[in-house]
């Protein structure tokens, strides 16, 4: 029964840390729907801006998300051989 719970709890850690990068890499992308008025919050969801137009419901509007970063390759490993 202790196994189970151990079990359990690091299938519970593993989800909540995949359910984190979802989160930052939904509001890391490059462009931005701005909702319309002076409320609302960004969704920074976009690849490219022509994806962000799309989405644009009357007063909404597309901008460049000023905490974007590019992603960064993997470094290549050069291993003896």
């Amino acid at each position: 029964m202790r196994s189970i719970s151990i079990v359990a709890v690091a299938v519970v850690t593993l989800l909540a840390a995949d359910g984190a990068n979802a989160q930052e890499s939904f509001f890391n992308k490059r462009y931005c729907l701005s909702p319309g008025g002076k409320s609302g919050i960004l969704n920074c969801s976009y690849n490219t801006w022509e994806q962000c137009r799309a989405s644009v419901v009357g007063a909404q509007h597309c901008s460049e998300n000023s905490f974007w970063k590019p992603e960064v390759p993997a470094k290549k490993v050069r291993r003896p051989g």
